[in-house]
C-alpha cells in the first residue's frame, strides 16, 4: 500500500532524530516515504545539520494548527497520509492489562488503518489517547471521538471545511470537522502511544499558557456546541473538552 508520512516539527531537531526517527527506523519504514516539514528557512538549516540531509525537508508555515493545513494542501486529494509528532517514544498495543510496542507499525497500524477508512467510508484514522490498559477496548470505534494528534492517517481531502483554526486542541477540532464531513472516524482503542506532550521543550511548548489553552478549548465549544463541552480538569486547572454527537439524526448535521 502507498502512503506518506509527514512529520511536522518546530525546535526539535536532536529530539525528532532520537525519538519519532529512531522509531520509524526501528520498524524498518523506508526513509523515502518521510518527510519532515519545519516552519521557516533558519529551522530547515538546523534540521538538515542534525540529520546530516538523510531526510526530505519541506520548509511550511509557524504553528502547528496551519503547518498540519499546509501539509494536508501539500499532497494530492487522495493520497494515504500519515502525520506523527516529532516526540513519539512508542506505539503500544493493549496486551491484556499491559502494554506492549506494537510489533509491526507498518501493518498493524497504517495499512490497517487505511483499510479500515475504506472499509467504512471514513477519511480519518487514529488511536486511543490514554496510554492505560485498564480503559482500552479490544474494539475499532467509528463514531465521533477524539483523534489525538500524536499519530493519526488521513485520505486527504481539499476542503476549506477541515482546515484547523487553532492550535491547541488543533486534533479535537480536527476530530470534529472530520465527523461532521464524512460522519465517521476510525480510531483504535487497543492501540495507543507514548509522548510527552506537556513537558518536551520545542513544539507547541514555546507559546502554550492556561490563558492560551482556555481560550482555544473555549473557542471550540463555541463553533461547534452539538459535538463538545468544555470542563475544567482538576488535576491540572486546564480546560478540556469531553466530545458527544448531540444530533440524533446524523443526516441533518450542516458543514458550517
Amino acid at each position: 500500500m502507498d502512503y506518506i508520512i509527514a512529520i511536522p516539527s518546530y525546535k526539535r531537531p536532536e529530539t525528532i532524530k532520537t525519538k519519532t526517527l529512531s522509531l520509524l527506523n526501528a520498524h524498518n519504514i523506508p526513509k523515502d516515504k518521510i518527510t519532515i516539514f519545519v516552519a521557516d528557512k533558519d529551522e530547515y538549516n538546523q534540521y538538515e545539520k542534525s540529520l546530516n540531509k538523510e531526510y526530505r525537508m519541506v520548509v511550511g508555515v509557524p504553528t502547528i494548527g496551519e503547518q498540519r493545513n499546509f501539509i494536508e494542501s501539500y499532497y494530492d486529494e487522495g493520497t494515504r497520509l500519515v502525520m506523527l509528532d516529532d516526540d513519539l517514544e512508542g506505539i503500544y498495543i493493549k496486551n491484556e492489562n499491559s502494554l506492549t510496542p506494537i510489533s509491526d507499525l507498518e501493518n498493524d497500524f497504517i495499512v490497517k488503518g487505511f483499510k479500515a477508512c475504506e472499509e467504512t467510508g471514513a477519511k480519518c484514522f487514529g488511536l486511543y489517547a490514554a496510554s492505560n490498559p485498564y480503559f482500552m477496548l479490544h474494539r475499532t470505534y467509528t463514531k465521533l471521538s477524539y483523534i489525538i494528534g500524536c499519530a493519526f492517517g488521513v485520505i486527504v481531502q481539499h476542503d476549506d471545511f477541515l482546515k484547523r483554526i487553532t492550535n491547541h486542541g488543533e486534533d479535537y477540532e480536527y476530530s470534529i470537522r472530520q465527523y461532521i464531513k464524512n460522519k465517521k472516524l476510525v480510531r483504535f482503542d487497543d492501540i495507543t502511544c507514548k509522548s510527552k506532550f506537556f513537558t518536551e521543550e520545542g513544539g507547541l511548548q514555546t507559546i502554550r499558557t492556561k490563558e492560551y489553552i482556555y481560550d482555544s478549548i473555549k473557542w471550540i465549544q463555541d463553533k461547534f456546541p452539538d459535538y463538545c463541552t468544555m470542563y475544567i480538569r482538576k488535576t491540572t486547572g486546564n480546560a478540556e473538552l469531553r466530545l458527544k454527537d448531540k444530533i440524533k439524526n446524523r443526516n441533518q448535521a450542516k458543514l458550517f
